[in-house]
C-alpha cells in the first residue's frame, strides 16, 4: 500500500502589486482583504476550513447563495 499523502494547507500570502491577502485554491486565487488584517485572516481560516470540509473542493459562489432568492419561470415571465 503506498504511503497516504498529507494533505498540504494553501498559504496564506501577499499579493505585493495589490498589498492585499491571496489564497490559491483549485488553481483560483481569492483575495481576502488587506494583508495581515483580522478579518482577512478569519475569512482565510473559514475558507479553509469549508475548502477541507468539501473533500478539498471550493463550492462555487452561485451555489452559496440562498435558494429562496431564486426566480421561477413564472416569476421572471410576471416582471
Amino acid at each position: 500500500m503506498p504511503p497516504k499523502q498529507a494533505t498540504r494547507i494553501p498559504k496564506y500570502r501577499l499579493h505585493k502589486p495589490s498589498g492585499l491577502a491571496v489564497v490559491r485554491l483549485n488553481s483560483r486565487d481569492i483575495y481576502l482583504g488587506q494583508y495581515n488584517s483580522t478579518e482577512s485572516r478569519q475569512k482565510y481560516g473559514r475558507l479553509i476550513s469549508e475548502w477541507l470540509a468539501n473533500n478539498k473542493l471550493l463550492v462555487p459562489v452561485g451555489e452559496l447563495a440562498d435558494a429562496s432568492n431564486d426566480l421561477t419561470i413564472n416569476e421572471l415571465v410576471l416582471v
